[in-house]
């Protein structure tokens, strides 16, 4: 498995993928069991976000770690924000202590 994470989104990150693999979309599609056209879509951005189930499959049908598209990572973190109020509340004051605060500038 790959030890780096993906920093474009994954509808720029797949096709570099794919065409470093030699893969079709085609192919991509089969191996994780979906419709070439929904692939598709999804590459294009016409969810905007890739379901996170799709974007496991991809992952694992490309034996990328799980966690390779960023959209898992945001997810993750935005899911534990909601779980943890203090989480929240601890990054928020993180965060707005800085020149992109609200209000801040």
């Amino acid at each position: 498995m790959a030890a780096r994470w993906s920093e474009v989104p994954f509808g720029e990150e797949v096709p570099r993928l794919l065409e470093e693999r030699g893969l079709s979309l085609r192919a991509l599609a089969r191996a994780v069991g979906v419709d070439h056209g929904y692939l598709s879509k999804a590459i294009r951005g016409a969810d905007k976000v890739p379901s996170l189930n799709l974007a496991f499959q991809v992952a694992e049908a490309l034996e990328l770690r799980p966690d390779h598209f960023l959209e898992v990572r945001e997810q993750f973190v935005i899911d534990r924000v909601r779980e943890d109020p203090t989480l929240r509340d601890r990054l928020y004051r993180r965060l707005a202590s800085g020149p992109q605060s609200p209000g801040g500038g």
